[in-house]
């Protein structure tokens, strides 16, 4: 990655994340004068707000929480998004209805006061988070999965963020399924008839419907994992057991060194892990350990933060960010 905009910027000031979820969005103020990191949480979607007035709904959120922290200028901001960021522009982002197709480095610049704006995909962004200070540091060939929302990877290739052609490698929720059935074709519904196969079989998104389709209105995703119903129990290990033979398949296709797992439904059901673990050492021939990895909830965040560092030309920080970052987390304190 590139360092920008390191002409004429003052030595102090703020650097600003936003990562914007399917669910919900992480905004980080880091104070470089104090070294001091406050973070705050908010739904992504609210009623009646798409497009420009969401994107503008989360950039008063983030005004805010730079008034709460310091009085400094804004050196640079960066924000992540789900999907491929292509220039300035959002694609194939379908848990984040109104932003695709808009300028939003345009738009971040100016309701934010500052032309040091930095995109990029979130999985992408949390995959260099983990390879520059998580648990992904020193290994040059790695698969990073984020299970979320939705579902999605990145990988580090030969030390280098793979990113692809178009900037789309590793969106593994447009796979096939290894377990679709040719007699129904109903289920063969791709990108092109605007599905992603191994999304809509296995997500955040994917699963709290199971649970409402089998438990009932009102029961989650986590449901699922706790229920002691047979066919729930066989229902859901099919789903994981699809995820799973299409994460020993990259392994093979990619020989890594190391799988990382993190994102916000790893955190809750972390059972997928054994299952992963079981058909790599099955089916790789050099099996590569799974891990958790270091930021499982927020690795994005991480990689927006990492990415707005070097847009301010203030690599030198990093260690002071991560013992901000350490502290925070200590802390009893909410994080909005």
């Amino acid at each position: 990655m590139h360092t920008l905009f390191e002409s004429n910027l003052p030595r102090h000031g703020l650097l600003l994340a936003i990562d914007v979820g399917g669910t919900k969005t992480q905004i980080a103020c880091y104070d470089t004068a104090s070294a001091r990191l406050t973070t705050q949480k908010l739904a992504t979607h609210a009623p009646g707000l798409l497009g420009v007035s969401a994107l503008e709904r989360i950039m008063a959120a983030a005004g805010e929480l730079m008034a709460t922290s310091s009085d400094l200028p804004l050196l640079a901001v960066a924000a992540v998004f789900p999907g491929v960021v292509r220039g300035s522009t959002l694609l194939m982002a379908p848990n984040t209805p109104g932003f695709e197709g808009l300028d939003l480095r345009g738009l971040l610049a100016e309701g934010l006061g500052t032309e040091a704006v930095m995109l990029d995909n979130d999985v992408k962004a949390g995959a260099l988070a983990e390879a520059r200070w998580g648990s992904l540091v020193g290994i040059d060939n790695a698969i990073y999965l984020n299970l979320g929302t939705g579902l999605a990877a990145a990988a580090i290739a030969n030390g280098k963020l793979m990113r692809g052609h178009n900037g789309a490698a590793m969106e593994i929720g447009y796979l096939l399924s290894p377990f679709l059935d040719p007699t129904r074709p109903e289920q063969w519904r791709t990108y092109a008839d605007g599905g992603a196969p191994l999304e809509e079989l296995f997500s955040g998104n994917a699963l709290s419907q199971l649970a409402v389709e089998m438990l009932g209105v009102g029961h989650q995703a986590l449901d699922l994992f706790s229920s002691a119903d047979c066919a729930v129990r066989e229902a859901l290990e099919l789903r994981i057991a699809a995820c799973a033979v299409q994460v020993a398949n990259l392994a093979v296709a990619l020989d890594v060194g190391r799988i990382a797992i993190g994102g916000g439904m790893f955190r809750q059901a972390s059972t997928l892990a054994p299952v992963i673990e079981h058909l790599i050492k099955r089916v790789v021939p050099f099996p590569p350990p799974i891990i958790a990895a270091r930021f499982t909830h927020d690795a994005p965040l991480w990689g927006a933060l990492s990415m707005a560092m070097e847009a301010a030309g203030l690599s030198v920080i990093a260690e002071q960010l991560i013992a901000a970052g350490d502290a925070l987390s200590a802390s009893d304190s909410p994080r909005g």
